[in-house]
């Protein structure tokens, strides 16, 4: 089990930043956002300029004294878009994240499911975004890696029920579990236990009712529960902190207070 943090931490700014950052607060192990839109690493940079995007990660790997643990991703297209110029474009994208992980011996890489539909019945939402998903499986399956969903607010899976339909539609996918995004909707966090059974990563910040984020004890993120109840369960992967940059807000300390309550409950 490792403890990461993630790129997050500076999320609006320059990678270089990002990592400086990370390797500041005394962090090893690094979870890289790669969202492509996004402005650290842009999976579609990777298809047309391998070489070169390598080349810079990389160099300021190096530069700050980090190895990347896991990937959080997104292409271009939307998860529930099928076309097929979108589907070759995501399919060209996710090949670039797994030679990215193949090159840094990085196992598993979350999926971030980008915005929903509203313009369509989400049961025809849910089916695409489960197409798209057995593709991801097959791809990883094909390359020794592991792809996770991200459950997330504003998304198709941002509710429980919608999580539900999900896995009874695709009992075999595997999720990071993320309960920040529950929380700030005002659900108990008892209720996401049943996620975990599918859990092969997991995410952590403190959230309250409307907030995505507080500070660490702040919230409704019961870090006791959480983590009492993984060790229970058996849970053996590992972690990423990822509060947000947010303003000129200083996360510091909650970070290492995060970090200091994970390694309590599973020793690195």
């Amino acid at each position: 089990m490792t403890i990461a943090c993630s790129t997050s931490i500076r999320s609006g700014s320059a990678l270089e930043t990002a990592l400086a950052a990370v390797s500041g607060l005394g962090f090893s192990q690094v979870d890289l956002l790669a969202i492509d839109g996004w402005v650290h690493i842009n999976p579609s940079d990777l298809v047309k300029d391998w070489e070169g995007g390598l080349a810079r990660l990389r160099g300021l790997l190096v530069q700050y004294g980090l190895a990347p643990l896991v990937l959080n991703t997104a292409t271009g297209p939307q998860l529930h878009d099928r076309s097929e110029q979108s589907s070759r474009r995501r399919t060209d994208e996710i090949k670039a994240i797994i030679r990215l992980m193949h090159e840094y011996g990085i196992t598993l890489a979350a999926i971030q499911p980008r915005n929903n539909d509203s313009d369509r019945p989400w049961s025809d939402v849910l089916k695409d975004c489960v197409a798209t998903l057995r593709e991801y499986e097959s791809l990883g399956r094909e390359a020794g890696v592991t792809f996770a969903l991200e459950l997330h607010v504003n998304s198709p899976f941002e509710t429980l029920e919608q999580a539900k339909r999900l896995t009874d539609a695709m009992p075999e996918v595997r999720l990071v579990y993320d309960p920040s995004h529950f929380v700030m909707q005002g659900i108990a966090i008892r209720e996401t236990e049943w996620l975990m059974d599918f859990a092969t990563h997991v995410h952590l910040r403190d959230a309250s009712f409307g907030c995505m984020q507080t500070g660490f004890g702040a919230g409704g993120v019961d870090f006791d529960w959480v983590l009492g109840t993984l060790a229970a369960r058996g849970y053996t992967g590992h972690f990423s902190i990822e509060y947000l940059e947010e303003g000129g807000t200083d996360w510091t300390a909650d970070i290492l207070m995060l970090r200091d309550r994970i390694a309590a409950y599973f020793p690195e």
